[in-house]
């Protein structure tokens, strides 16, 4: 039997995440912050690099504004049309978002401020809370494609956490010499760690 494509994997990922109702995706998301919040790794970070949830993603507006109350630096990524890797800027309260042209809500800041993944100045104790479409039984993630986080993974060397719900896993899809594995995938049901993850 022929096994699934990426795309094949990634498309009956989407379809399990998507069942989920909306109630349900908001109760699961406040268990993973709870997992998170808890554990050692956030508690030594000063920075935590965070996605923009949209569509059916693990949330993380609530989350970002818990991080900013504890004092954690937070930065999130801007997606800018033809260029390869992410820029970024840190969040303040009263931080205004828009959607780009994906849906993804950004903040509404000035290019002036955007700084790139060497000016975050990301160290080890840091995190990098990833989105996923999938992850393995190795923690490597698929994503959307388009290969913006395994650029930014690849240039810092910061903890790489993926938050996802637990219908996301599935076995094992092929690996390719760009793929990183994740530090850590955090899911409704508690912390999954790669084999090769520090101070767990």
């Amino acid at each position: 039997m022929k096994a699934p494509t990426k795309a094949e994997l990634r498309s009956q990922a989407l379809q399990r995440r998507a069942a989920l109702p909306e109630r349900v995706r908001l109760e699961l998301s406040h268990r993973i912050h709870q997992h998170l919040l808890a554990h050692p790794w956030l508690q030594v970070s000063n920075v935590v690099h965070t996605y923009c949830s949209f569509g059916t993603e693990v949330d993380t507006h609530a989350l970002y504004r818990r991080l900013l109350e504890m004092g954690k630096r937070v930065a999130v990524p801007i997606v800018v049309e033809g260029e390869a890797d992410l820029y970024h800027v840190w969040l303040r309260p009263e931080t205004v978002f828009r959607p780009n042209r994906w849906g993804i809500p950004e903040p509404e800041v000035p290019p002036a401020v955007w700084l790139t993944a060497a000016e975050l100045r990301l160290q080890r104790t840091d995190l990098v809370l990833v989105p996923l479409v999938a992850y393995d039984q190795f923690l490597y993630r698929l994503g959307y494609g388009r290969g913006y986080y395994d650029r930014f993974l690849r240039s810092v060397p910061a903890q790489r956490v993926g938050l996802a719900f637990s219908v996301q896993a599935i076995e094992s899809f092929p690996h390719e010499p760009q793929d990183i594995a994740l530090d850590a995938v955090i899911t409704e049901e508690g912390v999954l760690y790669s084999p090769g993850a520090s101070f767990q």
